[in-house]
């Protein structure tokens, strides 16, 4: 098998983004290629930080002065220095860019050195309920811009992220691939190993969680919010809410969750990274994102056995709602997520155990193993560097 030279470029490095990247760069190294990857400094967390760490001997690490927000001046700079590195890390074969701001100054990049480009949004912030029409319609534009000029293939992680992105034209349909996150065997290994989360005894209190990055994607505060609806609409029934993660939102959550009534029965963890010791502390994984890509959340809740509710983000199609038993309701509306989880306490209300949650979150597990492999997600991603390299 020929060997590549790939330059992965990503301003986002923390969450769902930076897993994805991780997973990819690892992947790639194993079967031998080269990889270069130029990363924003500001918006790691602690495992992209370790992947920093544990892979410095194999990947060529370049920190990349890219911010989040629109900045001309950042921008230009960030731009001059990815082509700086282009010229003097390359011959590249691919560019491939992660996230809209990395997205963007790669494919320029990659537009300006003739090197073809693959983009993965992970998510557009065009499929919020709560952007104005003038903002969607202005990220709309750019991205057709950099579509039409700059882009060899962009990726969807999800059908519905694939669907979004042919209504809105953004790319050709020619150059959109449909390539879904995935769990590596060792992580399933690992929940299985686990099995299905057990009530420990009937006092201990129901315990609706999540692992997010506080933002206003995320939406914790609408989190928070409907966990104090279901404490009062269920007075009778012992209730917990449990949040991994951290970010620019956590005081605000923290001061919201004080305010609320119910604070003695919410718990912020902050940052972990015993994922799968957290995971196995829920009975539900609740998910009140207002977009998404592809919840790498509630893959590994799913493969940890766990009954999810969750917004109708992209991905729940191919994921959760697949599953019997898994409860979607709308994006934005805290009064319907509090409905979604009640829909799951009633069930443990029902015959005071946790069978009926088991038995959900047995076949979630079944069906993430037999349906989303990290291997075939590198496997197709890999596919797509050979093909545009040959062309």
């Amino acid at each position: 098998m020929d060997k590549i030279n790939v330059l992965e470029v990503v301003e986002s490095s923390g969450a769902g983004v930076g897993r994805h990247v991780r997973y990819l760069c690892e992947g790639l190294i194993a079967l031998g290629h080269r990889v270069t990857v130029a990363y924003a400094p500001y918006r790691v967390d602690g495992a992209f930080r370790q992947f920093l760490v544990t892979q410095r001997d194999q990947i060529n690490f370049v920190p990349l002065k890219l911010r989040r927000e629109v900045s001309l001046r950042s921008d230009l700079a960030s731009f001059a220095h990815l082509r700086r590195l282009v010229k003097h890390e390359g011959p590249f074969d691919v560019i491939h860019g992660h996230s809209s701001k990395g997205g963007a100054i790669a494919r320029l990049a990659g537009r300006w050195s003739g090197i073809p480009t693959v983009y993965t949004p992970h998510s557009l912030i065009m499929s919020s309920p709560e952007i104005s029409g003038a903002k969607r319609a202005a990220y709309t534009l750019a991205e057709r811009i950099l579509g039409a000029c700059a882009t060899s293939k962009m990726i969807a992680v999800s059908e519905d992220e694939r669907d979004f992105i042919l209504r809105l034209k953004l790319v050709p349909k020619e150059r959109v691939a449909l390539i879904n996150n995935g769990i590596d065997d060792q992580t399933f290994a690992y929940f299985s190993g686990l099995g299905v989360n057990k009530r420990a005894t009937d006092e201990r209190p129901l315990t609706f969680g999540s692992i997010m990055r506080f933002s206003a994607q995320k939406a914790p505060g609408y989190l928070v919010e409907a966990f104090a609806r279901l404490v009062r609409g269920l007075p009778q029934v012992p209730l917990r809410l449990v949040v991994a993660g951290d970010g620019e939102l956590l005081a605000d959550v923290k001061g919201q969750a004080r305010a609320s009534g119910v604070g003695e029965d919410i718990s912020l963890l902050g940052w972990r990274t015993d994922i799968a010791g957290v995971l196995h502390g829920y009975d539900v994984f609740v998910i009140s994102s207002l977009y998404e890509g592809f919840s790498y959340a509630i893959l590994e809740a799913m493969a940890a056995g766990l009954p999810i509710v969750t917004t109708a983000v992209f991905g729940t199609k191919e994921t959760a709602a697949r599953v019997p038993g898994n409860v979607i309701v709308p994006a934005g509306d805290p009064a319907a997520l509090a409905r979604g989880m009640q829909r799951m306490a009633n069930l443990v209300s029902h015959d005071s155990s946790l069978q009926a949650l088991e038995e959900i979150g047995r076949a979630n597990q079944d069906y993430v193993r037999s349906h989303f492999s990290q291997s075939e997600t590198i496997r197709r991603t890999l596919r797509i560097y050979q093909e545009l390299r040959r062309r």
